[in-house]
């Protein structure tokens, strides 16, 4: 992967790639156990307390990684994964166990058919279908090399057997590693019953090695999260340009349009537009409300709203039903009131605004003074009317129904039904660009 960050811990629609292994598992076995790098704090940082951690001292192959899991296993059984693999859903792994246990299995694998088995391991089979063993991609001879049926890398063993054969690995192979896959020889040899399990399901990916890997489990779970949501009654115009994160949900006969970035949690309600050209992240937004080439982050927008285009909602903005968030606009950690608008190239922050505001273009909440770290606020009443191109200086309050005017630097609170007006007075110099120019 060419990165500092483990592998199995690189983002796939806002979750590790490990996550979805986990999470598939969760009917099977809610606390797995999981083999980490020595330094795993990463990986307790996204799980907590959900999961039984192993360190590996050394990346010394899959076999090694086993024998050092298997000191955290007690039951009779032990299902085996790879953390890099986060295709398989929930359906492949119950199919695959509830057959290999069926089979009284000693030792049972998951293969699958593929078109280009490129890196994967061969299984190798007997004349009459029996299972003989696997072979590492870079240990095949030429005539295994034309082989299509793949090792997923998903196994399921006795405990007692595999501990066995586990001491019993050596590492003589190309790679010099200990292959888990020559537990499955020994287990031919012994004369134990091994199974091998053809997945019914296509097998797109096995394994992420490299960007391009990383880029295509990317597409393939992404195909499956629209599919959700196509099934949900969501319109995706332009897929192919469409991201949408595993936790997002989205309402019916909602429509999301070219260059659209759902991410984190969003929650989107029914009948809304979204996009083109907007990102949500971690926010809520309401039914039937248009979100046009904006940024939404950490915000809750209520129904009935429009935001953008080109606006930015910054963390901590709730707005309540019926609102406007227009063109150009900032707003940030600022709850605004029903039917309040915002409609052009207007900053707001750390504000509260009550129903039935307008807010006129070019107007900005100064909430710093560039000395203390608390950021003032600035409150505006029921049915105020600010004017355009107003600097609303915190902390005020413009009380209920009052006007200020065009142009106003409001410093101090502004009573109900008045009109506030701060600025200086016109004053017209005649000829004075007469004789500028031409010194008269």
């Amino acid at each position: 992967m060419k990165s500092m960050r483990p592998k199995v811990l690189h983002d796939i629609l806002g979750h590790p790639m490990v996550w979805y292994v986990v999470h598939a598992l969760g009917n099977i076995d809610e606390n797995p156990v999981i083999v980490t790098p020595p330094e795993n704090e990463p990986f307790r940082e996204i799980f907590g307390d959900a999961l039984v951690y192993v360190p590996q001292p050394g990346q010394l192959g899959s076999g090694h990684a086993v024998r050092c899991g298997m000191a955290a296993v007690t039951a009779e059984y032990v299902l085996v994964c790879n953390g890099d693999d986060p295709i398989p859903s929930s359906p492949d792994y119950e199919e695959f166990v509830t057959e290999a246990l069926q089979n009284r299995a000693d030792a049972a694998l998951l293969g699958a058919s593929v078109e280009e088995p490129a890196q994967l391991g061969r299984i190798r089979r007997g004349p009459d279908g029996s299972f003989l063993g696997v072979v590492e991609a870079r240990d095949a001879q030429l005539a295994e090399q034309d082989i299509h049926e793949i090792n997923t890398g998903i196994y399921l063993f006795r405990s007692s057997m595999l501990r066995k054969w586990l001491e019993n690995l050596r590492p003589e192979n190309a790679q010099g590693e200990y292959y888990l896959t020559d537990c499955l020889t020994m287990a031919v040899q012994e004369g134990k019953r091994v199974y091998c399990h053809e997945a019914d399901n296509p097998w797109t990916l096995a394994g992420v090695n490299d960007r391009r890997e990383l880029a295509q489990a990317t597409r393939i779970l992404q195909d499956r999260k629209l599919q959700s949501l196509y099934s949900g009654g969501v319109t995706v115009n332009m897929p192919q340009t469409v991201r949408v994160d595993w936790d997002v949900n989205v309402g019916n006969d909602t429509e999301i349009f070219q260059g659209t970035w759902l991410r984190g949690d969003t929650v989107i309600g029914s009948g809304g537009v979204i996009g083109p050209n907007a990102t949500i992240v971690n926010a809520r937004i309401g039914n039937r409300c248009t979100v046009i080439a904006s940024h939404v982050e950490e915000s809750t927008i209520g129904d009935d709203c429009v935001v953008g285009p080109f606006s930015y909602i910054r963390p901590g903005t709730v707005t309540a039903v019926h609102c406007k968030i227009g063109a150009f606009c900032e707003v940030k950690a600022s709850a605004i009131g029903e039917r309040s608008k915002i409609p052009h190239l207007s900053y707001v922050g750390d504000a509260q605004i009550a129903e039935d505001v307008n807010i006129g273009a070019g107007t900005i909440t100064c909430n710093y003074d560039g000395f203390t770290h608390t950021k003032h606020r600035t409150v505006i009443e029921r049915g105020v009317f600010i004017g355009a191109n107003n600097n609303l200086v915190a902390p005020v309050t413009v009380h209920e129904g009052a006007y200020t005017a065009t142009g106003s630097t409001i410093t101090h609170d502004v009573p109900s039904e008045s009109l506030g007006i701060a600025r200086a007075l016109q004053v017209d110099k005649e000829g004075w660009v007469r004789r500028k120019k031409h010194g008269q």
